[in-house]
């Protein structure tokens, strides 16, 4: 009886390690199912990576911006500084041309003007023209309208002209107050011999007839008195 009930051990063991034998064999032919790889874990991790890209990335295009920014304000502050320069230079150029020209005698062409003490002076006897008209034309001419100084120069002035009426530098604008002063020095002028003591407030030009003077329309249109030099 003992015999067959060891003999019944020994079976019951062959089948357990069978069975297991099988069960590892099972396990072995059945593949495990593969770890996802977007883990959250993973997922965090290459987050992480690309935010370190990402900052180093930044970090190197504002570096590069700020090099451009300041090699641009280098250059615009070349350019500004040449620039102050020139300027600077044509500053000097002007000054010194204008500081030569005003110490520089000035020639004029003289072809009809008559010397009357120190000063020459143009009747023009060809055309009429209103005041303002006639003192541009003196301007063209590097003159004038003539500032006559005193009576004996304006005898002088228009002796042995023809007998016509010569705008001179009198006016009494923009004011009704019958005051005449010179247009070129703004100031009274320093002579007038009035044919009549009376003048009219509403006619701001004067012209010499007969070598007296007399107040007009500045629309009106006669001939005229021009001096050569620019001042009174």
């Amino acid at each position: 009886m003992y015999k067959y009930a060891s003999l019944f051990c020994l079976l019951a063991l062959w089948n357990l390690w069978e069975v297991g034998a099988n069960t590892d064999k099972d396990n072995a032919a059945t593949p495990k199912p593969a770890t996802p790889y977007y883990t959250i874990d993973n997922i965090a991790e290459h987050q992480q990576h690309w935010f370190n890209y990402n900052s180093l990335r930044q970090n190197g295009t504002s570096w590069r911006i700020d090099a451009m920014v300041q090699r641009l304000e280098s250059r615009l502050q070349a350019l500004q500084d040449q620039l102050d320069a020139d300027i600077q230079s044509l500053k000097q150029q002007i000054v010194s041309y204008n500081m030569e020209n005003l110490y520089m005698p000035k020639k004029k062409d003289l072809t009809g003007f008559k010397k009357v003490g120190s000063r020459y002076f143009y009747l023009e006897t060809k055309s009429k023209q209103t005041w303002d008209t006639a003192s541009d034309s003196c301007r063209r001419m590097g003159g004038h309208l003539a500032n006559i100084h005193d009576e004996q120069e304006m005898n002088e002035i228009f002796k042995g002209a023809p007998d016509y009426r010569y705008w001179v530098d009198l006016n009494s604008r923009p004011k009704d107050d019958g005051i005449f002063t010179s247009s070129l020095t703004g100031r009274k002028a320093p002579f007038f011999k009035w044919k009549s003591k009376q003048t009219n407030v509403h006619l701001h030009c004067a012209y010499v007839y007969d070598k007296q003077m007399i107040d007009e329309s500045c629309d009106e249109k006669n001939y005229f008195a021009c001096q050569a030099e620019q001042w009174a």
